[in-house]
């Protein structure tokens, strides 16, 4: 037996362990159900249909997007992966970043995305996207992050949630996502 196998025998049952269940498609499609419920609440203006296609979007994208990252089942655990260069990608933005355009791409009518992120510019900062009805203010909005859970989208009202999040300024708006945002300064090619 090589010394590496008799090094990383032992660790086996816990990386195991640590994989990430995404669910059955019957429960994504159950999760989906009950964030369509939530936004719906957001107000009377919210679009029944469009609350539908933003939450199947974001859950499966979020699946998606955790069978590309193959997060281990404690994101605490994928950051040191990404930041020790063992993993390219899976912070926090980066799920958020990718996340996002999936989103846009929906052309929403009844309802504001935000870029948003808790506790920035310190080594606790955690980054998401908050839905809104229309014109509605942030802090009434519903959280959404794809990265606590990896992979299995986590949401919560702003208010109530356990970060503290605030809107993104538009000046720290990620480049990847700026001909989203503002398409007059940077043209999409």
């Amino acid at each position: 037996m090589s010394i590496l196998t008799r090094l990383t025998l032992p660790f086996s049952p816990l990386l195991i362990a640590a994989c990430v269940n995404l669910g059955t498609p019957e429960q994504r499609q159950e999760n989906a159900r009950r964030l369509s419920q939530d936004l719906q609440q957001l107000g009377p203006s919210i679009s029944a249909v469009e609350a539908d296609r933003l939450a199947v979007t974001a859950i499966e994208t979020s699946a998606e997007l955790a069978r590309d990252f193959k997060p281990l089942r404690f994101p605490w655990m994928n950051n040191g992966l990404v930041n020790t260069g063992l993993r390219k990608r899976g912070l926090c933005y980066q799920w958020r970043d990718d996340l996002f355009p999936h989103l846009h791409r929906l052309n929403l009518e009844t309802m504001d995305l935000h870029l948003t992120s808790a506790r920035r510019a310190s080594l606790l900062e955690h980054n998401g996207i908050v839905v809104t009805a229309k014109g509605q203010r942030f802090e009434d909005g519903i959280a959404l992050d794809p990265w606590r859970h990896c992979g299995v989208l986590a949401w919560a009202k702003v208010s109530e949630d356990r970060y503290p999040w605030k809107p993104l300024p538009r000046e720290l708006t990620p480049m990847v996502l700026r001909p989203l945002l503002m398409p007059d300064l940077y043209p999409s090619n």
